[in-house]
């Protein structure tokens, strides 16, 4: 039951992020934040905080958040806070499976999308809507 609830808010998230990164081309960082307090929070009450866990997925974030100022915004801000979320949720290793997988997905879509001639070098990707997809089948993968 606590796996499917974890899921459940990992998809919502994902599922929320993803819309606005479609729209508005921007991540919104208050569900993230309450989303790793929520998950924090749940750790401390069940007496199951595991700090090793959670400062890798903190590094993850913060990872991908040193990248974005290196890349010059190619890779928003908010990616790399979305980072921290999941590993936070996912374990660290499951994220950074999530994000490569993402990346990938990304990669090959732009790479259709540029010899087909859909959009130019230049223009960017959102990257949250695939990592949506990309959770959703690591779901049923393991289910």
């Amino acid at each position: 039951m606590e796996e499917l609830v974890n899921i459940t808010l990992t998809m919502t998230l994902l599922g929320i992020c993803a819309y606005f990164d479609l729209k508005e081309k921007k991540i919104p960082v208050l569900p993230i934040f309450l989303f790793i307090g929520f998950h924090i929070f749940f750790s401390v009450y069940q007496d199951n905080l595991r700090f090793i866990s959670l400062l890798a997925a903190l590094l993850l974030g913060a990872g991908f958040c040193l990248l974005s100022l290196f890349s010059k915004g190619a890779l928003g801000m908010g990616d790399g806070l979305l980072a921290a979320a999941c590993g936070v949720s996912l374990g660290f290793y499951k994220a950074l499976a999530l994000f490569f997988y993402g990346f990938l997905l990304t990669g090959l879509t732009g790479f259709l999308l540029l010899i087909r001639k859909k959009k130019s070098r230049k223009e960017e990707l959102p990257l949250v809507p695939f990592l949506y997809l990309v959770y959703g089948g690591m779901c049923l993968l393991e289910l």
